[in-house]
C-alpha cells in the first residue's frame, strides 16, 4: 500500500507556499503513476486560509485546494516547501520525518533529519521556478492549469519581476509558463495582483498577516510582515489600526518587534511600521522606525529586509 508523503508551505501561506505545494504534488504524483507499483501518495497541504488569488486561480483551474492541517503526527513523512525554519514550519515537525526541502530561503540549521534526504535551496525568486524547472528535468509536461498556477506564485514573489530577488531562471521559466498559457508573463502577473481586491477588502488582521513570518536572532523573535499594494495612500488610511494589531501581537506573543512593510508595487518602495523594540530597525535602516517612514527600492523581506536584521 502506498504511504502518504504531506507536502506543506510554512504559516501565513503565501501564494508561492501554496503554489509550490500543489505543483510539486502533482509531479510527484505524475512521477509515481510511472511505476509498476507507485509507492507513495503525495498530498498537498496548507497551515492556513489561501491566500485570495491561490483560492481563485485553483477554483477557476480546477486543481484541487490543499488539505488545511495544524500539525503533523510523530513518524509522518514531510516535504517542506517555501521554507526550512522551524519557527514557520508545521507544529510537530520535530517528531515526523522530514524527506525533502525544496525552498528559496536562507538556510536556518534548526531543521535536521536522520538521513540524507533532497534538499534543494536556490537562490531565484520563487520557490515555484524551482518546481517548474523540475518538471523539465523529469520530463513530465506542464498542464495549462499548472502553469497557470506556477506562474502567479513566480509573479507574485518576484512583484511581477520588479522584484531584486528575480534572477534570468525566473523569467525563463515565467516565460515558458506564459506561452503555454497564451498570456504575457507580466501581463498575468498584474492580473494575479488584482486577484486581491482592494486593500480594504481585508480586515486588518488578514492585511497584517496573511504575509507574515516569524525569524529569531538570538533568544529574540521577531515578525515581519508584507502586504504588496497599488494603491498605497488607501492601504495606510489604516494605519493607527495597524500598529494597535502590531503591539497586542508583540504583547501577546513575546516578540521583540513586529514590523509590517506595507510595499508600493509602482513606485517601488516600502513604508515600515512598527511595534515594539524598534531600536534594531531604526538602525538597519537609518530611519525613526516609530514612525511609517519610506523607504525606497524595498521590495523583497528575503534579500532586503531580513539580512539586516540578522
Amino acid at each position: 500500500m502506498a504511504e502518504t508523503i504531506k507536502i506543506v508551505g510554512h504559516k501565513n501561506p503565501d501564494n508561492d507556499s501554496i503554489a509550490a505545494a500543489v505543483s510539486y504534488a502533482y509531479l510527484k504524483n505524475a512521477l509515481e503513476a510511472k511505476k509498476d507499483a507507485p509507492e507513495a501518495n503525495y498530498v498537498a497541504c496548507c497551515l492556513g486560509p489561501l491566500p485570495q488569488e491561490s483560492a481563485t486561480i485553483l477554483e477557476r483551474t480546477g486543481l484541487p485546494t490543499p488539505e488545511l492541517i495544524s500539525s503533523v503526527a510523530a513518524g509522518e513523512k514531510v516535504i517542506l516547501v517555501d521554507h526550512n525554519e522551524l519557527t514557520q514550519a508545521v507544529d510537530g515537525l520535530e517528531e515526523a520525518e522530514v524527506v525533502e526541502v525544496i525552498d528559496h530561503h536562507r538556510i536556518s540549521g534548526n531543521v535536521t533529519t536522520g538521513n540524507p534526504i533532497l534538499y534543494m535551496n536556490v537562490p531565484v525568486g520563487s520557490t515555484a521556478t524551482i518546481v517548474s524547472g523540475l518538471y523539465e528535468l523529469f520530463g513530465v509536461e506542464i498542464t495549462p492549469a499548472i502553469a497557470e498556477v506556477l506562474l502567479s506564485a513566480i509573479m507574485t514573489d518576484t512583484v511581477i519581476t520588479k522584484s531584486p530577488t528575480c534572477t534570468g531562471c525566473d523569467l525563463a521559466q515565467a516565460d515558458k509558463l506564459g506561452a503555454i498559457i497564451g498570456k504575457k508573463a507580466t501581463d498575468f502577473g498584474l492580473e494575479v495582483f488584482q486577484m486581491r481586491g482592494g486593500d480594504n477588502d481585508l480586515s486588518v488582521e488578514e492585511l497584517c498577516t496573511h504575509d507574515s513570518k516569524e525569524f529569531k536572532k538570538g533568544d529574540a523573535t521577531y515578525l515581519v510582515a508584507q502586504h504588496e499594494t497599488v494603491t498605497l495612500d488607501t492601504a495606510m488610511e489604516r494605519e493607527q489600526a495597524y500598529r494597535e494589531f502590531l503591539a497586542a501581537q508583540v504583547a501577546e506573543k513575546g516578540y521583540e518587534f513586529a514590523l509590517l512593510l506595507v510595499t508600493d508595487i509602482f513606485n517601488e518602495g516600502s513604508r515600515f511600521i512598527c511595534e515594539g523594540d524598534v531600536s534594531r530597525v531604526s538602525e538597519a535602516f537609518g530611519i525613526d522606525a516609530t514612525k511609517a517612514e519610506w523607504v525606497p527600492g524595498i521590495l523583497s523581506r528575503k534579500k532586503q529586509v531580513i539580512p539586516p536584521l540578522s
